[in-house]
């Protein structure tokens, strides 16, 4: 069958690759030092050559739950791992907005889309000094899609849908040779790169034996050996210190070079202060020490700005990928001893349309932005920000503040201020009353959370906020379910598009907060999203994936499994001391090429 060649490296970069005598870098020497020979098909970087030596220190603003990259879903455990430590098949230029071979001299696709074919580089290695080939791939799509593991949201993206049988379809993977993987899809995927952009690998060598024993999920915990936390990325880990800091090291196995032949990552190390407010970081940079604040936060901007000088660099990114929403616990199940996760009544009201219509109706996004945002955010009615040029649809429906609308919403579901306390009851007595749980280490959500209540108290729902400890907020809407409200919000997925948040929108994934893991669709409305986020994925015609995007857009805004609140307009900064940063939207923003960047 004829192939169609997507990407491919250059022979005569790939000849000088393979040179295995280091030309000198302009000056430096690395420390720790480079191990073993360069690879065979080494990669050749594109960006400026630059000079050995130092670290980058950054901030984190909460500690790693795990080290455990597939089952990374926190912000601050994904701003650690993801680039820096772990590598995916192939990689994404946030620069360029475009995809590049990565791991893979090259990849091919079949002209009907089913089938895709990956050509790995020979002679790369583990960070442990191991090598990497076909059978990692293998074993790291296992352990992904293995359905007797938890809370992994990964498996989500690579689901085609459910068999007759409503046995979850997976594309199969064969080892073609050492060097070589092939996916045959069940249907053609026009987003198949956006899918494998999500599959970080792991080493077979390491963990095939507590994977075997069904123990994978305990494995690379944040108290674990930091040389067990094995990966492709330029950095390793070195040391963790709980509230203090994570400490990577250069991986001297690393498979990059530069363009004259000199190998790759320039910097010895990054180091991540582990501040748990944003006050503190921006105090930690405005004092030296801390090198790179990688997301300056609305109510920042305009303090950070001033110290914009031929020493520091700030950027405004303008509206970010990110989202911030509100949820309402739909989950019908129970705990471990059989008591429901949310009390009946409360249910009842959460799964009614019109309720949470009404909180969206009653909750003054504007006011919102102007206050707990400064000015520096716009409201947001669906998933997908205005930032995604491709994707976004101002197709949906939009509810600007309008507490009259709101109020006679709740009284179409039969609640009525019986008692003249200005809080409404339903029919058997209950008042209508809740708390919006989210983290207490970002203020901007503790300030959202806090406002938003206000806004219902004035609709007579007597909402409270309750900030929690940032690890509590992610055990409660992952793995204990038991929360009534919760406000949080998401990181956008890289590149951002369907692919990359059908781990929220299908019915059955991890991360639709609102009711996980539904072995089969409970309404209506969520079979559809199921049905058009497919369809999406095996349709070619660009228009009709639009069409079809915005209509899973209209009928989120319409049914509000999240309720989102607004779109964030956020900036970096940065010493200009360091060469080879080029800012981006997308996450990491500034450290996305890590491998390339320098001391000047």
């Amino acid at each position: 069958m004829r192939k169609i060649i997507v990407a491919a490296v250059m022979s005569a970069m790939i000849a000088l690759a393979c040179n295995t005598r280091t030309t000198p870098a302009t000056s430096g020497q690395p420390n720790p030092p480079f191990e073993g020979e360069k690879p065979q098909d080494a990669y050749v970087s594109k960006g400026e050559p630059g000079n050995y030596g130092g670290e980058m220190v950054l901030e984190l603003f909460a500690d790693p739950t795990s080290f455990n990259v597939t089952f990374a879903v926190d912000e601050h455990t994904t701003n650690l791992l993801w680039y820096h430590v772990h590598r995916c098949l192939i990689d994404y230029n946030n620069g360029a907005a475009a995809y590049d071979p990565g791991l893979c001299t090259k990849y091919e696709v079949s002209p009907d889309g089913k089938e895709w074919t990956f050509y790995l580089r020979k002679g790369v290695r583990w960070s442990d000094g191991e090598p990497f080939n076909a059978d990692d791939v293998i074993f790291t799509y296992q352990v992904a899609t293995d359905e007797k593991i938890e809370d992994s949201s990964i498996r989500d993206i690579f689901r085609e849908g459910r068999d007759a049988n409503n046995k979850s379809i997976y594309p199969q993977l064969e080892k073609v040779d050492d060097h070589t993987v092939r996916f045959r899809l069940s249907k053609p995927n026009a987003d198949f790169l956006d899918v494998i952009f999500n599959l970080y690998m792991v080493p077979k060598h390491k963990w095939e034996k507590a994977w075997k024993e069904g123990k994978f999920s305990e494995q690379m915990s944040v108290s674990a050996n930091p040389r067990d936390v094995v990966g492709l990325g330029p950095f390793r880990l070195k040391e963790y210190t709980a509230g203090e800091r994570v400490v990577l090291e250069r991986n001297p196995y690393f498979w990059k070079v530069d363009s004259r032949g000199n190998r790759l990552p320039y910097l010895d190390g990054l180091k991540f202060i582990i501040a748990k407010d944003f006050n503190t970081i921006q105090a930690k940079f405005q004092a030296g020490e801390i090198d790179v604040m990688s997301r300056v936060r609305a109510t920042d901007f305009a303090n950070i700005r001033k110290l914009e000088s031929d020493k520091i660099k700030v950027v405004d990114l303008g509206a970010t990928v990110d989202t911030r929403w509100l949820i309402l616990n739909q989950n019908p199940g129970t705990d471990t001893q059989g008591k429901p996760l949310v009390e009946p009544w409360k249910l009842k009201l959460f799964r009614n349309q019109k309720f949470r219509q009404a909180v969206s109706y009653a909750i003054d996004r504007e006011g919102l932005a102007n206050t707990a945002f400064v000015g520096r955010a716009e409201p947001l009615y669906s998933f997908v920000t205005p930032a995604d040029k491709t994707w976004y649809s101002d197709d949906i429906q939009k509810y600007p503040h309008n507490l009259e609308l709101a109020k006679q919403l709740l009284a179409e579901v039969g609640l009525k201020d019986t008692n003249g306390d200005g809080f409404l009851e339903d029919a058997d007595g209950h008042t209508v009353e809740f708390a919006i749980n989210t983290n207490s280490n970002n203020e901007m959500r503790v300030q959202s959370a806090a406002f938003i209540a206000e806004n219902l108290k004035a609709a007579g729902i007597k909402a409270s906020s309750v900030p929690l400890p940032s690890n509590v907020m992610i055990q409660i809407i992952t793995t204990k379910l038991t929360f009534d409200a919760v406000l949080f919000g998401w990181v956008g997925g890289v590149p951002p598009g369907p692919s990359n948040v059908k781990n929220t929108v299908l019915s059955s994934a991890e991360q639709h907060v609102c009711y996980p893991n539904q072995k089969t669709p409970s309404t209506e409305w969520e079979a559809r999203l199921d049905e058009l986020m497919h369809k999406i994925e095996e349709t070619v015609d660009m228009a009709e994936r639009k069409r079809m995007y915005a209509e899973v857009q209209r009928i989120w805004s319409e049914q509000l499994p999240e309720i989102n609140l607004v779109c964030e307009k956020e900036g970096v900064a940065y010493k200009n001391k360091f060469g080879n940063i080029r800012p981006s939207p997308l996450r990491p923003r500034l450290t996305w090429n890590a491998e390339e960047i320098y001391i000047k």
